[in-house]
């Protein structure tokens, strides 16, 4: 998916916290070649949309997660009242839930499983070899962008 095909149910949280690091008007989390491999809404519970790679050079996605229903029965999609969490063969990649005060609150995130290197987990990331604990990002179109935009 792309920033100019996002779905129309998609509704970009007030405030996203991923692994201490706030994300204010920010609309996704990582591009890659100017793909959107996670896309992480609001509603009664998060709203998730995950997309693969079909290809190693990373030009062509397929979808896995749409609006929390998974297109591949050995992902699944699961969780209580106001949470999220979504379970491949490897172990769980996504941990997530929608606080009281309106916040969504990534507490796990692995796009290992999927061919990316990002782990968000505790209280930092670590995508490719840095590492990101307790910043803000406010209005930006994407935390962290890869490749061709």
């Amino acid at each position: 998916m792309k920033f100019n095909s996002l779905p129309t149910s998609y509704i970009e949280p007030k405030q996203l916290e991923i692994a201490s690091n706030i994300l204010v008007n920010v609309k996704a989390i990582l591009e890659v070649n100017g793909h959107i491999p996670i896309l992480i809404g609001d509603g009664k519970k998060p709203r998730i949309w995950l997309y693969i790679p079909a290809n190693k050079e990373g030009t062509e996605w397929h979808p896995l997660i749409k609006d929390n229903f998974s297109t591949n029965k050995n992902v699944v999609v699961s969780g209580e009242k106001n949470s999220i969490v979504i379970t491949t063969p490897q172990g769980s990649i996504l941990e997530c839930n929608k606080r009281s005060d309106g916040v969504v609150e990534v507490s796990k995130l692995d796009l290992r499983p999927i061919g990316l290197d990002f782990v968000a987990f505790g209280n930092e990331i670590k995508f490719m070899s840095n590492t990101y604990s307790g910043n803000t990002f406010t209005n930006v179109r994407v935390m962290f962008g890869i490749g061709n935009a």
